[in-house]
């Protein structure tokens, strides 16, 4: 038998031919930016009234005709992308002389290089808009445009809402820029507390300074003269404020000091200050008066302006003349005429301003600060028919008193011109937040005078918050300060008749035990009380009473 094998022809499978991915991705592209473009038209058709749906119907037989030229009639993909686009191009271009016959010339549409460049910056100019967190605001309300692109204010501007990210949450009160030619700083003032921002550049932060000139309405080419203005600003989440603005400058040096809510921060009510109830009511009938002399005394940046403020504020500006004599109008009071000294002007120039205002004989007067000594006699008189407030940086009542009668020059004068003396400090208040309990040594509660079976525990500032298992994050109330806000701590001197006759005899010292007997509480008893509430620390009332003198 004969068996014959046949070899078989193994045939190789051709390659397939896939398609590449990046054609699909290519069409994708296009129809996002054709569907861009026509919604864009959609609606300047529909804005402007030019035949809306004529126009959308050409648009879209367009396309159509486009891709079905592009996908599968012509044979390369790359010629029929060329042909689409020129299809593209002729719908659009279409609409676009046809409205530009429609509109006037402002509103026509002309593709240059410079039409292109303008429609960019404005482009950047609404981007900026969104995406700024502060606008400045003029006095009217009215919006100050964000800079954008090349404008030499963006980095002034990004510069002032890194200021404000830090100042606006955590209520301060104030910033202040310093900067030369080879240095800056700035400082945001937190509760009477300043505290130092990161080093910024020099050119950056003066622009900052001009920007904000610019916009309170200061002369920008006055570099050395004391200037002041207000600007408005509004910020995402934290509402409108009120700059009070106020310039000045060397040949080496530009400052620029910024007050926020000046005005709101300074204006209170005699319960809002912090006094004790036992001093309120010791000073209540004092102020109700229609003679002598009530002085404010306290240190520089100590709430001198909100005390006197409130004391004012009492009285009726509609049944009573009221005045005020200043170096600067800080708050303005409904009804009442204030006055301020000009820049410059000696004793005797204001010494005439104030003999020419008790004339007019005003029921209450309020003089922000003694300048001169022949001032002091000129009020000794006037108050025997009116009320004068007057306000001195002492650090307590005491030596306010020993100021007074020698600027008077007349122990007895001096003595039965005063109703009161109201001595203060600002100090801040604990975060209610974050605030840490601690049981207090009693060797340190008996150097405070302090029974230690009362005090079963103190407060500690913290800044923090406790959060799941033992994990500690920045306290959201007081963005990890630790404090939130001040109060004011008082010295309530009120003087009785026996108490003016032991003063005019110089007896200063029965005069110290006649008001201590009258239940006078000092300063420092008084800060303490604020801490066994709780309301603030021993750091606290040592940082801010350690300045000056306590009892």
């Amino acid at each position: 038998m004969i068996i014959v094998l046949s070899q078989q022809t193994v045939v190789e499978p051709e390659p397939a031919q896939l398609m590449s991915i990046f054609r699909p991705i290519v069409c994708m592209i296009v129809t996002v930016a054709w569907a861009w473009v026509v919604s864009r038209l959609d609606k300047d058709a529909n804005r402007f009234h030019l035949g809306r749906h004529l126009w959308n119907g050409v648009q879209m037989v367009a396309g159509i005709f486009a891709f079905f030229l592009w996908l599968y009639v012509l044979p390369f993909f790359w010629l029929g992308l060329l042909v689409a686009m020129a299809v593209f191009t002729a719908s659009i271009g279409g609409y676009v002389l046809f409205r530009n016959t429609k509109l006037p010339e402002a509103h026509q549409w002309y593709f240059s290089a410079d039409s292109l460049h303008q429609w960019w910056q404005q482009k950047e100019a609404v981007n900026a808009q969104k995406s700024a967190v502060v606008h400045l605001m003029r006095q009217d309300g009215a919006p100050i445009e964000v800079p954008a692109g090349t404008d030499p204010n963006v980095a002034a501007h990004q510069l002032f809402e890194q200021v404000m990210d830090f100042a606006l949450p955590r209520a301060a009160d104030r910033f202040e820029i310093a900067a030369d030619a080879t240095k800056a700083m700035i400082g945001v003032r937190i509760d009477g507390v300043q505290y130092p921002q990161p080093p910024a550049e020099p050119r950056v932060a003066v622009a900052l300074i001009d920007y904000l000139k610019q916009h309170a309405g200061m002369d920008l080419e006055d570099r050395r003269r004391r200037q002041r203005g207000r600007l408005l600003i509004e910020a995402d989440g934290f509402g409108r404020h009120e700059f009070s603005i106020a310039s000045a400058g060397s040949t080496r040096e530009l400052n620029l000091v910024v007050q926020i809510d000046q005005q709101k921060a300074t204006l209170t009510t005699l319960e809002n200050l912090g006094l004790l109830d036992v001093q309120r009511r010791q000073l209540e009938p004092v102020l109700t008066e229609q003679r002598h002399l009530v002085i404010a005394a306290c240190p520089a940046h100590q709430g001198l302006t909100t005390t006197m403020t409130s004391f004012v504020a009492r009285h009726d500006p509609y049944t009573q003349s009221i005045m005020t004599l200043e170096d600067e109008v800080e708050v303005e009071l409904e009804g009442v005429t204030h006055e301020t000294i000009e820049t410059g002007s000696d004793a005797d120039a204001i010494e005439r301003r104030l003999a020419a205002i008790f004339r007019g004989d005003p029921a209450v007067v309020m003089v922000n600060r003694l300048i001169d000594a022949s001032h002091a006699r000129l009020i000794a008189q006037a108050v025997k028919e009116m009320r004068v407030y007057l306000g001195l940086n002492q650090d307590d009542t005491f030596s306010a008193v020993r100021l007074w009668l020698k600027a008077v020059g007349d122990m007895e004068m001096g003595a039965q011109a005063l109703g009161a003396v109201v001595a203060q400090r600002l100090v801040r208040k604990l975060c209610p937040t974050c605030r840490i309990a601690y049981k207090p040594n009693p060797e340190v509660l008996k150097k405070l005078n302090l029974p230690a079976d009362r005090v079963p525990q103190l407060y500690k500032h913290s800044g923090q918050v406790v959060v799941g298992r033992d994990r500690k994050q920045e306290c959201p109330t007081c963005h990890g300060l630790g404090f939130r806000g001040r109060i004011g701590v008082f010295e309530v001197l009120v003087l009785d008749d026996e108490a003016r006759q032991i003063l005019s005899t110089g007896q200063l010292d029965q005069f110290r035990a006649h008001a201590r007997r009258r239940k006078m509480i000092y300063l420092q008893e008084t800060a303490l009380l604020k801490v066994v509430e709780g309301l603030t620390s021993i750091s606290e009332i040592t940082r801010a009473l350690g300045n000056g003198k306590t009892k």
